[in-house]
């Protein structure tokens, strides 16, 4: 008797991204909503608030862009202020290329990784250490492109409907602004394992530490150079000690 076959497992495709990027959508919808909303009190039409969410889409960092063009501050220090925040994207697109084994198109690859939000990012990652075979260009893509399109979505009609969302009490809008990084915490803690550990926690100490004694935005650069280099100490210093003492004992 022959033992039945296991079929392979099939690479999701771009709709299953689309699908698949509806936890993202539901949180961009009223935080970009409440983007429009700001960018409207800050003098900005919403269409200048959809123009601001299609080029340059940087998530919480927009509420920062509208806020700093409307109280005067010039257009270059505002976005040398959003590419120092935004910095920790440049190692995103390594990050993943690390994991993934296939053979990448230029062009889909270009698409995707110009929508790799924090929440895209966590997404593909996820896939990647835990259903690898699953993972393709045309599911980033769809997962990319709907969430940027809610995102983009959200801002115009924040901006369309912002005199109506004004009198909503300030909790509820409090609330808005609180999704975001909620949604991105969620993603971090389903991407977490037991071997992250160390780097997490000395990431989680230091960025404590200097937000205390400094400021936050000290804290996220600082707490990301401390990621980093808990990584290497990790992998280049306490790895080949462990090899070390592997070898010696068998020795």
């Amino acid at each position: 008797m022959s033992e039945d076959k296991i079929p392979p497992i099939q690479a999701a495709g771009f709709w299953q991204g689309a699908k698949d990027s509806q936890a993202i959508i539901f949180t961009y919808l009223p935080v970009s909503f409440a983007f429009g909303v700001s960018a409207s009190q800050f003098g900005f039409s919403s269409w200048e608030a959809l123009f601001l969410s299609c080029s340059m889409y940087a998530g919480a960092s927009q509420f920062l862009v509208v806020a700093l063009l409307g109280s005067g501050t010039s257009i270059w220090m505002t976005a040398l202020t959003v590419i120092a925040l935004d910095i920790r994207h440049v190692l995103y697109g390594p990050a993943l290329q690390n994991l993934i084994q296939d053979k990448l198109n230029l062009k889909k690859t270009a698409v995707w990784a110009w929508g790799l939000t924090d929440e895209v990012f966590a997404s593909g990652m996820i896939k990647l250490s835990q259903r690898r075979q699953e993972w393709s260009e045309s599911w980033m893509l769809g997962l990319s492109l709907f969430s940027w399109m809610s995102w983009a979505l959200g801002s115009f009609l924040g901006g369309l409907f912002a005199d109506q969302v004004s009198a909503l009490p300030q909790f509820l809008q409090a609330a808005l602004d609180f999704l975001l990084p909620a949604l991105f915490l969620s993603f971090l803690l389903a991407a977490f394992e037991k071997k992250h550990t160390f780097i997490v926690t000395v990431c989680l100490i230091v960025s404590a530490i200097a937000c205390y004694f400094i400021n936050l935005s000290a804290a996220i650069f600082i707490g990301i150079l401390s990621g980093i280099l808990a990584g290497l100490f990790k992998h280049y210093v306490l790895k080949q000690h462990d090899d070390a003492l592997g070898e010696a004992h068998e020795s």
